[in-house]
């Protein structure tokens, strides 16, 4: 998909974090996000016209881009978001990848994960969060959940009952993963989140029973 409308591109003022090339082709790389089995999330680049569409078609055919020793590949069963600028004062254009369960607008429940995105990965996107959660699970969501559906989904072990006391033996749950986990990133942050409906509902049906939640 080719858009020429204005990209919110997650990161701070854009700085160069190395090469992305194919067989000599080569083109800035600004930022990137990679999940498992290195499968492009998010990539933003910029070079000639030319160029970025050469590293495009590789990556359509299946092609494997190298950025700073780390491979991209497409997810192949995904439609990528692209978006492709010309830069001011200059002959070169901007060329902007995203996964389609990366965009709130674009993302489609019943998928087994999507992607959160961010200006660093300090930086936890809690408004983009709660609205792409909601719409991916078939479960009622409040708002007001955010901070602890974020703070659960995140560990792998937490306390049943009062998580402010000093009993460590106190009815510990544990996972065999988090349902949040960080992806490899430059130039911005990003999350992969996991939307099996069984692990949400007994992580509310927990927060409401132990009174975390109302």
């Amino acid at each position: 998909m080719v858009s020429n409308e204005v990209v919110s591109i997650p990161g701070h003022t854009p700085q160069v974090c190395g090469w992305v090339s194919f067989q000599g082709i080569q083109a800035t790389c600004v930022g990137y996000a990679v999940d498992n089995m290195d499968d492009v999330i998010f990539l933003y680049t910029a070079g000639t016209q030319q160029v970025l569409r050469s590293l495009w078609a590789s990556l359509a055919g299946n092609s494997a881009l190298e950025i700073n020793q780390t491979l991209i590949r497409f997810k192949r069963e995904a439609s990528y978001l692209r978006f492709e600028q010309p830069l001011a004062m200059s002959r070169l254009y901007s060329l902007t990848l995203l996964h389609p369960q990366a965009s709130l607008l674009q993302m489609q429940p019943g998928q087994e994960c999507f992607y959160l995105l961010s200006e660093s990965q300090e930086q936890v996107p809690l408004p983009l969060f709660y609205p792409m959660l909601n719409r991916a699970l078939a479960l009622p969501l409040a708002p007001e959940w955010t901070d602890y559906l974020w703070k659960v989904g995140t560990r792998v072990r937490f306390k049943r009952r009062d998580e402010t006391g000093d009993d460590e033996d106190d009815e510990v749950m544990v996972r065999e993963q988090r349902a949040i986990v960080p992806l490899k990133t430059q130039g911005c942050g990003g999350w992969r989140v996991l939307t099996a409906t069984d692990y949400w509902m007994n992580v509310i049906e927990h927060g409401l029973l132990h009174g975390q939640i109302k």
